[in-house]
């Protein structure tokens, strides 16, 4: 436990010279910091010391499924297993996999990635990786990694400590260096990259610079959201309560992954409500843009004042991580009193827990503190926002 969250401090610091925001950078301590106690799955288990070359998944959301080297199946992956070379693993739709290598270089996979763990190229080498699908962020603490990271588009071949590789359907990689220094190549042409620099390459093609990237932007599908959405401020109807029964089981216990996971793969949601539910799922793991893409469908003209306003909650929530929230108005709070609000007093206990952590994102940790105990004091229930709480 120690180890991810000093991995989440110093990953925010290596972030802190590309962001705008000093405060942002702080939310997303405290969303890592929330979501590390929650993995119950690794949370209680300290891995072992890493053996020489030694690749271990040391964090696992969701669907993520290995194939060993030389086989044809596949089989549901698990925290703590070693990966060898020629073993393959592909991650699922709303799931994320970390692994970490003996170095102590950490990768972080997103959705719908698939990639292949590859031999070193020499015995001093660290084992490499083949990213044929979807995106990683590297991560190595202190001195820089070394570790050789292939697409089809192009190889590269890190010397740093912060990194982040996406590869499209259309087998273009885009590379954009955080933090250290990467060759990255192809038969046609070398490119040396550095901080905040970025660059795609696609078969056929040379590598070429693009005008650099904004990490905070870049990294959302690495942060943490904790759940600000209290279900008794939806009106679900009972066919919907029904068929989404073992998704609400889940979320009213905590566990978000297993929420999303139990969700009907296939199902569109029938109501406003609903799609504010399904929202809230997606965000836990971290697909902003699918959440907006579905809160843009729930705040069409006709809703109702509560999903819009159940939707602007969820969208202060992103704002506050990524630092682009609207300060809001400051005036001395004592605890126990209410703090200033753009919903004013009808405020649901949703809307008070966004709040709160928006407020904390500008640092006015007591103003944090009474919103968050308005929303416990609106929903006695609400296990989220005693949590919070008790932060």
């Amino acid at each position: 436990m120690s180890n991810s969250r000093e991995y989440t401090e110093d990953r925010v610091e290596r972030m802190n010279s590309f962001n705008q925001s000093k405060w942002s950078i702080r939310t997303f301590i405290l969303i890592g910091c929330l979501h590390l106690v929650a993995l119950r799955a690794h949370a209680a288990n300290i891995s072992p010391a890493p053996a020489a070359d030694e690749i271990r998944i040391v964090e696992l959301q969701g669907a993520v499924e290995i194939s060993r080297g030389g086989a044809t199946t596949w089989s549901t992956s698990h925290t703590n297993q070693i990966l060898h070379p020629s073993d393959r693993l592909r991650i699922g739709s709303a799931s994320r996999c970390a692994l970490r290598w003996s170095d102590q270089s950490i990768i972080s996979f997103g959705a719908s990635s698939e990639l292949e763990i590859l031999p070193p190229q020499s015995a001093a080498d660290q084992s490499g990786l083949h990213l044929a699908r979807g995106i990683l962020s590297f991560f190595h603490r202190d001195q820089p990694g070394r570790i050789r990271i292939i697409t089809r588009g192009a190889i590269a071949g890190v010397e740093g400590t912060e990194l982040v590789l996406a590869v499209n359907a259309d087998d273009q990689a885009t590379l954009s260096v955080v933090d250290g220094r990467v060759r990255f190549a192809n038969e046609h042409a070398t490119l040396v990259l550095t901080n905040g620099q970025q660059a795609i390459a696609e078969p056929g093609k040379a590598p070429a610079r693009t005008a650099g990237f904004i990490a905070n932007n870049l990294l959302q599908w690495c942060f943490y959201y904790p759940a600000v959405l209290d279900l008794a401020d939806l009106s679900l109807t009972d066919d919907e309560n029904k068929t989404l029964a073992d998704s609400l089981a889940a979320y009213r216990a905590g566990d978000l992954l297993g929420a999303l996971a139990k969700y009907p793969s296939a199902r569109q949601p029938a109501s406003e409500s609903e799609r504010i539910y399904h929202a809230a799922l997606l965000l836990s793991v971290g697909d902003v843009e699918k959440t907006e893409a579905e809160l843009a469908t729930t705040v069409a003209p006709g809703d109702s004042e509560n999903s819009r306003r159940l939707a602007a909650a969820l969208r202060q929530l992103i704002s506050a991580v990524k630092g682009t929230e609207r300060r809001l108005p400051s005036r001395p709070v004592s605890i126990g009193a209410t703090p200033p609000s753009r919903f004013g007093n009808r405020r649901s206990a949703s809307e008070s827990l966004a709040e709160s952590y928006s407020l904390q994102s500008q640092s006015r940790l007591a103003e944090a503190l009474t919103a968050a105990r308005d929303a416990a004091a609106k929903s006695p229930q609400s296990g989220f926002a005693y949590a919070r709480v008790a932060e």
